[in-house]
């Protein structure tokens, strides 16, 4: 077999992989911003999720040293700064949790438009987490926040840690606009992307 046979066998699995590939679902404001809009800037980290699950600390202290990263942008910046921690840490906590393997890998991505901050935050999970998180969504997208998050409050049983209650808090008490999307990778390994909206100046 010649060098070009051989470099184009993983070009060819690639190609063949993304063909096979489901089209990702796309809920709520996923699109608000368009995709091809230059940011102003951006920052990106990628870490384990048994990174935070053994030391649930650090979720708070990424969050702060995010937060404080853009909060230099806009006045009052340390009110903004604290909201902005509380809305990172829950999407930090949410995605280590609810990840399908604690060695693979979370994927934050964080650009900023002006008064805008978008933040990604991509992990992989299992079909039946995907599947209820799917459908927990399309309550959000089609039901009363404030009526869903007390319900929920009433109806949450102690230790229970996927009553979705940060995520209404966040919609509750936070100006965030809320997209997702689900890519089902294979039967049991499907790509989550959890897409906060924030305008800065209005928390």
């Amino acid at each position: 077999m010649s060098e070009n046979q051989y470099t184009n066998i993983p070009i060819q699995d690639e190609r063949e992989a993304k063909l096979n590939q489901k089209a990702p679902i796309i809920l709520g404001d996923y699109h608000s911003i368009p995709e091809n809009l230059p940011a102003d800037g951006q920052l990106r980290l990628i870490f384990q999720p048994i990174d935070m699950t053994s030391y649930w600390r650090r979720c708070g202290l990424t969050a702060n040293f995010v937060a404080g990263f853009y909060s230099y942008c806009y006045e009052a910046s340390e009110t903004k700064a604290n909201s902005l921690s509380t809305i990172i840490n829950e999407l930090l906590e949410n995605a280590s949790k609810f990840s399908k393997s604690k060695n693979g890998e979370v994927n934050v991505e964080l650009k900023q438009y002006g008064n805008l901050l978008r933040i990604d935050v991509l992990n992989v999970a299992s079909k039946t987490l995907r599947d209820s998180f799917e459908l927990f969504v399309k309550k959000l997208i089609s039901e009363n926040v404030e009526e869903m998050y007390f319900s929920t409050l009433e109806t949450k049983e102690d230790g229970d840690t996927n009553s979705g209650l940060g995520l209404l808090m966040m919609l509750k008490d936070y100006r965030v606009r809320f997209g997702y999307s689900f890519t089902e990778i294979d039967a049991d390994t499907h790509e989550i992307i959890v897409r906060a909206i924030i305008n800065v100046e209005e928390i």
